[in-house]
């Protein structure tokens, strides 16, 4: 009689802790990764502390059972493992058994939202349920940007400072990425900067969101005019900045090792510096010509071709028709090359219209003509 008159006034007896077990399925986020889940029973709580908490509540596949995901519970212990609360719940109960869960990640992948599946067992009633948008990290965080766009060296022009646009996308596919810091190092020639190279970015990206990083950097003009003087390749790199980006994906994910990012650029003087290097070509081009001795036939053909009186002197009108050919034929060589990024081929030697070295030896070839071409091609026989 006692026994039932305190029933009667505590109501329905909330599940006792043991009465339920729980056991939640494997995933494997990639074929060399995996997450076990490793599940603790901390006993029972009332339907009055399950109501205080901020869940997500779904329902077993028979209809048994009520499971609640506490999303706030989402969280690091002190050894970094995350975890999180459930609340399973049995048709007609008041109370819930309270399980506490760990994730342990093996391999390497980046973090994602999955659907995780439990199986539940209570006094002979076997059951199982799917949970949605569970988080799941990585112990070890694959790369969470990607860089988009052309792969090609990027153009850095010489004697100011210049913006460089990354473009980069995202790689968790439904969580938020936070850019902690960005830092930027020269790989192959560090004496081409001037200053710290800095970068300004996003601090938050979208899941799968586009970004970019904007770079801004100062080269130093004399160090790169030196590294990039026989860049004949367009292709080719002149230096290689390495971009170090630290994030952090979001609901509890753990801050990445520096992911590296490479941009190769290539140097482009100004058209100072090109003006430059094609006058001094030509001159130094049509001074090497009046030094080699000419045939005598093509100095005979010479003398009837060109009549010995004018305005100007003979040697004056060459070296014009010298220097306006050489500057012709770069400003052709630079239309042709932003078209179509082909290199110019002037007497046999392929070179980049675009940088210093290579405009001054076009200019040199044009101005200098066959006999320059001829003694070059001489010497550097073997």
């Amino acid at each position: 009689m006692v026994l039932t008159a305190v029933a009667a006034l505590l109501g329905p007896a909330s599940l006792c802790a043991g009465q339920i077990a729980i056991q939640v399925s494997s995933l494997q986020p990639t074929t060399t990764s995996s997450v076990n889940f490793t599940v603790q029973d901390w006993g029972s709580i009332t339907g009055a502390d399950l109501e205080h908490l901020s869940t997500q509540t779904f329902q077993s596949d028979q209809q048994s059972f009520t499971v609640n995901v506490d999303t706030g519970s989402f969280s690091r212990d002190k050894v970094n493992r995350f975890q999180f609360d459930l609340y399973v719940q049995k048709a007609g109960a008041s109370g819930a058994e309270h399980f506490h869960v760990y994730e342990d990640p093996v391999g390497v992948f980046v973090d994602y939202i999955a659907q995780i599946g439990v199986s539940i067992k209570s006094a002979g009633t076997a059951d199982s349920a799917n949970l949605t948008d569970i988080p799941i990290h990585a112990q070890y965080e694959g790369d969470i940007f990607s860089r988009t766009g052309s792969a090609n060296p990027i153009q850095v022009e010489l004697g100011t400072s210049s913006q460089i646009n990354i473009p980069i996308v995202s790689n968790l596919t439904n969580l938020q990425a936070s850019i902690n810091s960005v830092t930027i190092a020269s790989t192959t020639c560090t004496k081409c900067w001037q200053g710290q190279l800095t970068a300004t970015y996003d601090s938050t990206v979208q899941p799968s969101g586009p970004s970019a990083l904007i770079l801004t950097v100062q080269p130093n003009t004399l160090y790169a005019l030196y590294a990039s003087a026989f860049a004949v390749d367009p292709h080719k790199s002149q230096d290689t900045l390495a971009v170090y980006v630290t994030s952090t994906p979001g609901q509890g994910g753990l801050p990445s090792l520096p992911q590296k990012i490479e941009i190769p650029v290539r140097f482009s003087p100004s058209f100072l510096y090109l003006a430059s290097a094609v006058i001094l070509g030509s001159l130094i081009g049509f001074g090497v010509r009046r030094l080699i001795p000419a045939a005598a036939s093509d100095a005979a053909a010479s003398a009837a071709a060109v009549p010995a009186m004018g305005r100007f002197p003979r040697w004056a009108r060459d070296l014009l028709l010298s220097v306006a050919t050489a500057v012709i034929v770069e400003l052709f060589g630079l239309v042709l090359f932003n078209n179509t990024n082909t290199s110019v081929v002037v007497f046999g030697f392929s070179l980049d219209p675009s940088q210093v070295a290579p405009a001054f030896l076009v200019a040199i070839l044009v101005a200098g003509g066959p006999p320059v071409v001829s003694k070059i091609s001489e010497a550097i026989k073997f």
